[in-house]
């Protein structure tokens, strides 16, 4: 009867253990299962705001790069820049051609002046001149009238 004993408590021992495995897979499961969940939600939550981040950061970034790796800025703002630059390009233009209008104006008020400092050197010439001449008309009519009293003084003598 020693070995059915044997067996028995062999048995008992084995369902015992067994018993007590699951009884530990048991408490794991349960102790898990809340963890596992909690981590699951916890990796969708963050996937979930990774995705609306990467959304909001596409959304936000809509720069289309060419093949120099070089920044083309959308449709509108490309119209939108091309009438800023005919813009700049049409105030350009009329900056330029007041410059020009202000740099004739200028160099015509200096023409005009130096013409106004010609034209009062010339008088001056001409009023200096007429000077000269009436002196040396009026040096002539003196030598004149010299000669006709030596020549009138001569004839009485």
């Amino acid at each position: 009867m020693s070995t059915t004993e044997e067996k028995q408590e062999k048995i008992a021992l084995e369902m015992a253990a067994n018993a007590s495995k699951g009884a530990l897979v048991e408490k794991i499961v349960f102790a898990g299962v809340p963890i596992l969940f909690s981590c699951v939600v916890y990796l969708m939550n963050a996937l979930s705001n990774a995705n609306s981040e990467i959304i909001q950061l596409k959304s936000k970034i809509a720069v289309v790069v060419n093949a120099d790796n070089k920044a083309i800025p959308p449709q509108g703002t490309t119209i939108d820049m091309a009438q800023i630059r005919e813009q700049l390009n049409d105030k350009i233009d009329r900056v330029e051609r007041d410059a020009a209008l202000a740099r004739a104006a200028m160099t015509l008020d200096r023409e005009k002046s130096m013409a106004a400092i010609e034209k009062s050197r010339m008088d001056m010439t001409a009023d200096a001149a007429g000077a000269r001449a009436a002196i040396r008309f009026d040096m002539m009519k003196g030598i004149a009238d010299l000669e006709k009293r030596i020549s009138l003084l001569e004839h009485k003598k």
